[in-house]
């Protein structure tokens, strides 16, 4: 206990500076966000994107805002496969070490390149999400963490060009620092990274966590992730006597994921739960912080952009409380005013809620269901009740959709959101006109293993998986009962 002590210590301390920095960065947000991107433009003004677009010639915020157009990854693509292909100074400057794969909710894979900038700013944010956790709960040192970053059942590959696909452990995120530090805190499973499948990397995971009777953190993604460990565990091994030690659970808490979130804390009484900041595989937007109601933004990371509903850009402290907008990120990976396509509310002032995917959207014969109204008729059926549901297209004439849930409760469920959708003028012309048959309930048994392995299956990373209760494809009946 001794020696993770120290270490700790040591890892806190190394955090200093990022905290520093992000502390100076609150109290002159406008300053820092233009350093950041003149910083960007210096570097990549002569690269192919950048002489495009004349990163040389912008002297401003707005000017950048004038010169560079808002794109999707479909739009950087073609630039993206010159990567792949082995060209240098496309996107960056400096050489791509390693590229990430990735998915939206459409499963489209996506590329997103790394290099040593983008690391550098993904670091800086989490050194001081780090620092402000480590210093504010000193009952998190003096034991082990557990840290789940990288695909389940994925393996680190190359490109034809000797690019790698991903990395090979989850300390390759970090500097060689933080790396010595975090390999004697936090418990890398060995074997689970290149596990043939999710089923074998939970149990490798689980038998490894099970030897860490020390543990005191645990990060992951979605809550379920962690449900999945914990119904892993040995029949008859309650979590808490497994992890007597647990202080801090971090992982999503907002939006789709409230619910999973508040079951996972029935599951572990007593142990402190922290919302997770935005983060994306393409970069990182938000930080939670112990004195702060909501994340706020990472303003020493990346250049920050919010559009609003009239499609106005805006810097972090020109945002409106309640308001609601869609994040474009600038980073050291080269992706210019990108759109993530995650949407955020401003809860009270400095601070950023994350409320749902950008076009979550469900249109199978002109019904146009999205997230944001889905979730709301879910969360009236439900009256405050927890339970995992996900709505989806069915297969079969005429079209309809089949909400999926854990026990025999979900018809009944099926049926009274059947009611609650018909409030949907759309929805309910398609059901009228016949184009649409009711809601079909369907009951799958272990529905967050189904659905992260079926979204894996569609190419996303584990880590991007987020909680939601409209899925738009084709195909989840097959994912979900096969």
């Amino acid at each position: 206990m001794l020696k993770r002590r120290i270490y700790s210590g040591l890892w806190t301390l190394a955090n200093a500076r990022h905290e520093a920095r992000f502390r100076r960065g609150l109290r002159n947000p406008d300053r820092t966000q233009a350093k950041i991107l003149e910083r960007f433009l210096r570097r990549n003004r002569g690269t192919a994107y950048g002489r495009e677009h004349g990163y040389g010639d912008v002297s401003s915020v707005a000017e950048f805002q004038e010169r560079v157009p808002i794109v999707d990854y479909e739009d950087l693509s073609p630039y993206v496969d010159r990567i792949l292909a082995g060209e240098r100074g496309v996107l960056t400057a400096e050489p791509v070490i390693a590229v990430e794969r990735t998915s939206g909710s459409s499963g489209a894979v996506k590329y997103i390149p790394f290099t040593r900038s983008l690391l550098r700013e993904l670091r800086a944010g989490v050194g001081a999400w780090m620092y402000d956790l480590f210093a504010a709960c000193p009952r998190l040192r003096g034991g082990s963490q557990y840290w789940s970053l990288t695909p389940l059942a994925s393996s680190a590959a190359t490109t034809t060009t000797d690019i790698p696909l991903g990395f090979d452990d989850d300390l390759q995120y970090f500097g060689r620092l933080d790396r010595w530090l975090l390999s004697r805190l936090v418990e890398i499973p060995t074997g689970a990274l290149g596990a043939g499948s999710v089923e074998e990397c939970l149990r490798i995971t689980v038998d490894h966590l099970l030897r860490c009777r020390d543990l005191r953190f645990i990060s992951v993604w979605s809550p379920t992730l962690l449900e999945l460990i914990a119904d892993a565990l040995p029949a008859g091994q309650h979590p808490r006597d497994v992890w007597p030690e647990l202080e801090l659970i971090s992982c999503w808490t907002s939006a789709a994921s409230a619910p999973l979130a508040e079951r996972l804390r029935g599951r572990f009484p007593g142990v402190e739960m922290q919302g997770k900041g935005l983060l994306a595989t393409e970069g990182i937007v938000t930080l939670p912080r112990r004195n702060q109601p909501a994340p706020v933004p990472a303003l020493t990371s990346h250049f920050l952009e919010f559009v609003d509903a009239d499609g106005v850009a805006h810097l972090a402290d020109d945002l409106e409380v309640d308001a609601t907008y869609s994040v474009l990120v600038t980073t050291g990976g080269g992706f210019a005013r990108y759109r993530l396509g995650d949407q955020v509310v401003v809860p009270a002032p400095g601070c950023l809620e994350f409320i749902g995917r950008e076009g979550n959207v469900s249109d199978l014969c002109g019904e146009k269901l999205d997230e944001a109204f889905v979730r709301d008729a879910v969360d009236v059926v439900l009256a405050g009740s927890p339970a995992e549901l996900l709505l989806a297209p069915g297969s079969g004439e005429p079209s309809h959709y089949v909400l999926f849930g854990d026990g025999e409760e979900v018809h009944t469920i099926a049926r009274r959101l059947e009611r609650r959708l018909r409030r949907s003028y759309h929805y309910d012309y398609c059901r009228a006109l016949g184009q649409l048959g009711p809601v079909r309930g369907v009951s799958v048994s272990g529905i967050s293993r189904r659905y992260l392995a079926g979204c894996e299956s569609l190419g996303q990373r584990a880590g991007d998986v987020k909680a939601t209760v409209l899925r738009g494809e084709s195909g989840w009946l097959e994912r979900m009962t096969t």
